[in-house]
C-alpha cells in the first residue's frame, strides 16, 4: 500500500481518504501535523492514489484491515485514526475490528450507514458503464465542496479522481452504500470527534448528532463554509479543532470545547 509520510514523535497519526480521493487531500494535515513534532500517514486504499494497481477487496471491512496489515509492517502497535467520508466509514470499521489499536478517532464529513442504499448502489451500477472520463470525473468530484473548484485545486482532485481504478471504485462505492455500523457504535470507547460541513449534501449535522448519541465520549462540531471536504475548504478553522483533539495527550481529555448542532 501506497502511503505519504511525516515522521515524528507520539503515536502516530493515520488520516484515510474518501472516495475517489487519496492521501494528497490529507497533505495540509500531516504538515501541520509534522509542524507539531508528530508522525503523520496517509495511505492510498487500493484502487485509488499510488495504490490504484492494488488488488481488493475494495469493502469497507476489507480497508479496515490493510490498513491494520499497513500498521503490523511497521511495527505500529497503536495510532490516532482520521477518516473523512468514505474514508470514516473505513474508520469506524478499524474501530470496531481493531478497537485496541486505537487511541482516538477523528470522523469527518462522514455518516454510520447510508439513508438511501437501494439508490445508492443503482448509482455504483450506473458508474459501472459509464466511461471513465473528465465527465465521470467531475459529477463525482461536484459532491466534493461547497464552492466549485478552479486552478490547481480543480486540476489535482480531477487527476487524482480520473486516476482511480473504475472497478474498485465500483465495488467500493457498493461496500459504503451496504455498510451500517450505527447499532455498534456504542461499542467505541476512545474519544471521538466528528466535524461535518454545514452544506455537505451527503453526511449532515444531523447524521453526525444521531452518532453522537450513540457514543460515550463524542463532540461534534458544525463549520459554517465547508461542504464535504471541510479540512480543504476551512483549513484553519479545520485544524484549529482537530490539531487539539489528534494531539492530546491524555485519553479521554479534548483539546477545546466543542460546540454540537
Amino acid at each position: 500500500m501506497h502511503f505519504m509520510e511525516r515522521r515524528g514523535a507520539g503515536v502516530p497519526m493515520v488520516c484515510l481518504h474518501g472516495f475517489c480521493q487519496s492521501s494528497a487531500y490529507w497533505e495540509p494535515t500531516l504538515d501541520r501535523l509534522a509542524g507539531n513534532g508528530r508522525t503523520a500517514i496517509a495511505p492510498d486504499l487500493s484502487g485509488f492514489g499510488g495504490s490504484a494497481d492494488l488488488p481488493g477487496p475494495f469493502t469497507m471491512e476489507g480497508y479496515a484491515d490493510a490498513v491494520a496489515r499497513m500498521l503490523d509492517a511497521q511495527d505500529i502497535s497503536q495510532i490516532v485514526l482520521v477518516g473523512g467520508s468514505m474514508g470514516g466509514v473505513v474508520a469506524q470499521h478499524f474501530a470496531l475490528r481493531h478497537h485496541d489499536r486505537l487511541k482516538r478517532l477523528l470522523l469527518v464529513a462522514t455518516g454510520a450507514f447510508t439513508t438511501e442504499p437501494a439508490a445508492a448502489l443503482a448509482k455504483a451500477d450506473v458508474l459501472a458503464s459509464a466511461p471513465w472520463n473528465t465527465a465521470t470525473a467531475e459529477s463525482i468530484v461536484a459532491g466534493f465542496f461547497h464552492q466549485p473548484q478552479s486552478g490547481e485545486r480543480k486540476e489535482m482532485v480531477m487527476r487524482i479522481a480520473m486516476g482511480a481504478s473504475q472497478s474498485a471504485a465500483v465495488e467500493a462505492a457498493r461496500s459504503n452504500a451496504r455498510s451500517n455500523t450505527f447499532d455498534r457504535l456504542g461499542s467505541i470507547v476512545v474519544p471521538v470527534m466528528i466535524i461535518q460541513g454545514c452544506h455537505d449534501k451527503v453526511r449532515t449535522a444531523q447524521h453526525a448528532a444521531a452518532m453522537r448519541e450513540q457514543m460515550a465520549d463524542c463532540h461534534v462540531v458544525v463549520l459554517s463554509n465547508s461542504g464535504h471536504t471541510p479540512q480543504l475548504e476551512e483549513p484553519d478553522a479545520f485544524h484549529d479543532l482537530a490539531l487539539p483533539f489528534l494531539t492530546a495527550d491524555c485519553a479521554g481529555i479534548h483539546g477545546s470545547p466543542h460546540p454540537t448542532p
